[in-house]
């Protein structure tokens, strides 16, 4: 007799052959018992798949000596009676607003100044969406004025946007939910808060996979290079090389759902340390300075070179060149660029426009007046920049007006000069004001934040240096 005991959680399957006569051929036998073998085990396997039964299956043979035939088999199965439900059925039952954190993905984006709801949302191609929005009255009279430097956040499932949430700080925020295909908002306090994340990671692959395993989120990893771009080769660091980051994580009810700035950043090689915080300014450009704050005072001209970047010097300044209309030795108190009629020209310092309109030899011109007594003259102009006129203030690189050819000329180019106190000087060569990166405000308030962040760089090195003994003493 042949015994098959097959079992597979609580489902037993027994198959057993008895009383059976024998064949002319050991083969024949084989045959018919391999044939319902395969049958049997098709049949169980159907059972599992309908019960939603894990398979540990095994079987055990008995007693190998004895040909036999399919004369009997006797089955004991316990199966439910009906198939058990499974996690997608039951998600089905669920409201998607009360899956938001289960599935799909948080996408934010930073509120800037002027921006109202309908340009954010067009700004990240949901113009779409703000038309539902706006059908509820309460939602876009909420939101009518936005805050710059607040966070929106949308929630994505494939193609469709499930909830929106206005983050203003201190804990608060305004949750906008789909139900019944509508949206609806409320306001909310501690259920959506943006904190700080320390973390630190040891370079023992790449930078990518290391500072993944320390699950640093993707878009924080891409924008480690930028944060610490004037202090890092990024194509030969080492292993063993040390970073530290500290960045904004968002939380809703409590789970990581997105994550936007890094705060401060560091990098450790060979027993050097170099620390980058971010800064700032207030037209909304981004730094990243040495945590110490002495590049925050390093200083930069205030003024460009030239009205045009792109153009050929055609004439220097020359007291005591003669003029190539009249022939006479005429002092030439600027310097020419050529370029062809029609060509930007832009202003090379923020300035107040003193004059604009037509002057002598130098047809169309305008004046800009500046700080510290300087003045800078835009000679032969074609036009003006629409709108412009005497007062009008500019800054350095907007587009004053175009190249031409008015006045005393024989070209078209942009006669440039460069007045100090009065007086003409020559625009190659001199010595350009400097200006501070930030003003000595702003530096002691950089200063103040940096030694909050440097703390918190160090404190996810004690952090992960305890993880590390600790490790090490459990053996792990």
């Amino acid at each position: 007799m042949r015994l098959y005991n097959i079992r597979s959680g609580e489902l037993e399957l027994t198959v057993n052959y008895g009383a059976v006569r024998p064949e002319p051929t050991q083969k024949k036998n084989r045959k018919i018992l391999n044939t319902w073998s395969s049958r049997l085990m098709l049949l169980t396997s159907g059972a599992l798949v309908v019960g939603n039964i894990p398979v540990y299956s095994s079987v055990q043979h008995v007693n190998e000596s004895t040909n036999f035939t399919s004369a009997h088999i006797t089955q004991e199965l316990s199966l439910p009676a009906a198939p058990i439900a499974t996690y997608t059925g039951y998600a089905q039952e669920l409201d998607d607003t009360s899956l938001a954190t289960e599935k799909g993905k948080w996408i934010s984006y930073t509120i800037k100044s002027k921006d109202t709801l309908a340009s954010a949302l067009a700004n990240i191609r949901l113009s779409n969406v703000y038309k539902e929005l706006e059908k509820n009255s309460d939602i876009t009279k909420t939101l009518a004025k936005l805050q710059s430097g607040a966070i929106l956040l949308h929630h994505k499932v494939g193609k469709k946007i499930t909830q929106l949430i206005y983050v203003t700080g201190n804990n608060k925020a305004y949750i906008m939910s789909r139900s019944n295909g509508s949206f609806s908002g409320e306001w909310t306090k501690d259920r959506v808060k943006v904190s700080k994340i320390d973390r630190l990671f040891t370079i023992k692959n790449s930078l990518a996979i290391d500072a993944s395993r320390a699950d640093i989120p993707s878009r924080i990893i891409a924008r480690i290079p930028k944060a610490l771009k004037k202090d890092v080769n990024f194509k030969k660091i080492h292993h063993g090389d040390k970073f530290a980051v500290v960045y904004e994580g968002i939380q809703l009810d409590g789970e990581n759902i997105s994550s936007r700035n890094i705060l401060a950043a560091s990098y450790q090689s060979k027993g050097k340390l170099f620390q980058r915080i971010r800064y700032v300014l207030n037209n909304g450009t981004e730094l990243f300075l040495s945590a110490d704050g002495n590049d925050a005072q390093i200083r930069k001209t205030a003024f460009d070179r030239k009205p045009i970047q792109r153009a050929r010097l055609s004439s220097h300044f020359n007291p005591r060149r003669r003029h190539p209309i009249f022939h006479t030795i005429r002092p030439h108190t600027g310097t020419d660029y050529a370029a062809p009629r029609g060509t930007p020209i832009h202003a090379t310092a923020d300035g107040v426009v003193r004059f604009r309109g037509r002057k002598g030899g130098y047809g169309n011109v305008i004046d800009l007046r500046h700080s510290g007594g300087i003045l800078t003259r835009y000679g032969h102009m074609s036009g003006y920049k629409k709108g412009l006129r005497v007062g009008s203030k500019v800054k350095r690189g907007d587009v004053i007006g175009y190249v031409g050819s008015t006045g005393n000329s024989t070209g078209n180019h942009v006669h440039y000069e460069f007045h100090i106190a009065g007086r003409a000087v020559n625009p190659e060569t001199v010595k350009l004001p400097t200006v501070g990166l930030i003003s000595k405000q702003e530096q002691r308030k950089f200063k103040s934040m940096a030694r909050i962040l440097s703390n918190e760089l160090k404190n996810a090195k004690q952090v992960a240096n305890i993880g590390a003994d600790f490790s090490q003493q459990i053996g792990g």
